[in-house]
C-alpha cells in the first residue's frame, strides 16, 4: 500500500513537471530564445524572422514584440519599429512603459527625419514665363 501511494505521489509530481516544462518551452518560446540569443550576438537581421514568428505564435507575448521592435531600430528600419514597439507597450507591465515609449519617440523621430533627409530638397523649375 505504501508503495503504491509513492508510486501514485511520484507520477503526479512528474506529470505536474512535465506540464510545466512544455509550457515554459512552447513553440513561441523557442523562437522568442532564438531570435534573443541573435540579437544578443549583434545579429539583428537574422533575430527578426525568429522575433516575427514568435509573435505570430503568441500574439501575447509583450517581450517579442519588444525585441523585435528593437531589432528593427537596431537596422534603421524605424517605420517597422513603430507596430510592434505599440504592441509592447500594450502588453507590458507599467513599470516597462516608460521604456517603450522612449523607443517609440526615438523611432518616430528618426523616421521623420529620415524621410525630410530622403525627400527631394531642391526647388521646383521656375517657368520661363517668370524669367
Amino acid at each position: 500500500m505504501k508503495n503504491r501511494c509513492a508510486a501514485a505521489v511520484l507520477s503526479l509530481v512528474v506529470a505536474l513537471a512535465s506540464a510545466c516544462s512544455l509550457s515554459h518551452f512552447s513553440p513561441a518560446q523557442n523562437s522568442f530564445e532564438r531570435g534573443l540569443s541573435l540579437f544578443n550576438q549583434g545579429r539583428f537581421a537574422e533575430s527578426v524572422p525568429y522575433l516575427e514568428d514568435a509573435t505570430r505564435r503568441d500574439p501575447e507575448f509583450g517581450e517579442a514584440y519588444f525585441y523585435l521592435g528593437r531589432a528593427y531600430l537596431s537596422q534603421s528600419r524605424w517605420r517597422d519599429a513603430i507596430p510592434p514597439l505599440r504592441t509592447a507597450f500594450r502588453l507590458s507591465p507599467r513599470e516597462a512603459q516608460q521604456e517603450i515609449v522612449n523607443l517609440l519617440i526615438d523611432a518616430g523621430f528618426a523616421a521623420a527625419l529620415n524621410d525630410f533627409h530622403l525627400g527631394d530638397r531642391t526647388p521646383p523649375p521656375r517657368s520661363r514665363e517668370l524669367l
